[in-house]
């Protein structure tokens, strides 16, 4: 009988802090290994977790071929869909972090977390072992975005929607490492009918290895362009006109 292969998990570099348990490494420091591994018996199980593109990843592949380790490694990345631009409301993918979007049951909405290692959260503040809280908000903003969009707004195709927060209020249960995550999206209310004003209200849940991480409750609005846009000018107006209406009175009191 075969012996029972080792198993690690890989992240990606950003997340070096977290490489420090055993089993874990970044990407770069467990190709740095693969002649090590080359010289040892034994099969390796290899998991990915945040921060490893599909580019990297194959990389790895190709690397672990030149050193004939082909047989010998179980490379395992799931593979997923991120949400495209126009439900995600991201111009980069890499900026995108919902992945697999998908309906559970009636109100109810399902993702994976999928967090790249160049994410725009991630490329001035990224210390420790955890990945930071505004991670998991910003999750919650896409969710809410890309459940929207998919399965609510999707009833009036002819439109086009502007979406604004009314309240958003985030509790943080548990720390969220780089490792595989999942989001939940309940729908608490859905005011579809008026095809000019979609009214919402949801609690979003980051969950990871049996616990819940995190919990968005958030009401929002989805507007038409025109009619958000045009108030945003006007108090746009506003706002200039009252600072330059105050400089001028310090000024003049100078």
């Amino acid at each position: 009988m075969s012996a029972q292969p080792r198993t690690v998990l890989l992240v990606g570099d950003r997340f070096a802090g977290f490489a420090v348990h055993e089993g874990v490494f970044t990407i770069s420091q467990f190709t740095r290994q693969l002649p090590l591994l080359a010289a040892a018996p034994g099969r390796t199980r290899v998991l990915a977790g945040q921060g490893i593109t599909a580019a990297r990843w194959q990389e790895l592949r190709e690397e672990a071929d030149r050193h004939g380790l082909g047989e010998r490694l179980e490379l395992r990345r799931f593979e997923t869909a991120l949400s495209p631009r126009g439900e995600a409301h991201k111009h980069q993918s890499q900026n995108t972090l919902i992945a697999d979007l998908r309906r559970e049951e009636e109100g109810r909405f399902v993702a994976a977390l999928r967090l790249h290692d160049d994410n725009e959260l991630l490329l001035d503040h990224q210390t420790g072992q955890h990945v930071q809280g505004m991670v998991a908000v910003e999750a919650a903003r896409q969710m809410f975005l890309a459940v929207s969009e998919r399965y609510y707004a999707s009833r009036h195709p002819e439109r086009s929607y502007y979406y604004v927060i009314d309240s958003m209020n985030t509790s943080f249960e548990n720390f969220l490492f780089p490792l595989e995550a999942t989001i939940e999206f309940l729908t608490l209310r859905a005011e579809v009918a008026d095809p000019e004003r979609l009214s919402f209200a949801a609690d979003i849940s980051v969950h990871q290895a049996g616990r819940r991480a995190a919990l968005t409750s958030v009401t929002y609005t989805a507007f038409e362009p025109a009619l958000i846009e045009s108030k945003e000018t006007r108090r746009a107006r506003f706002a200039v006109d009252h600072t330059v209406s105050a400089t001028a009175q310090v000024l003049l009191a100078a």
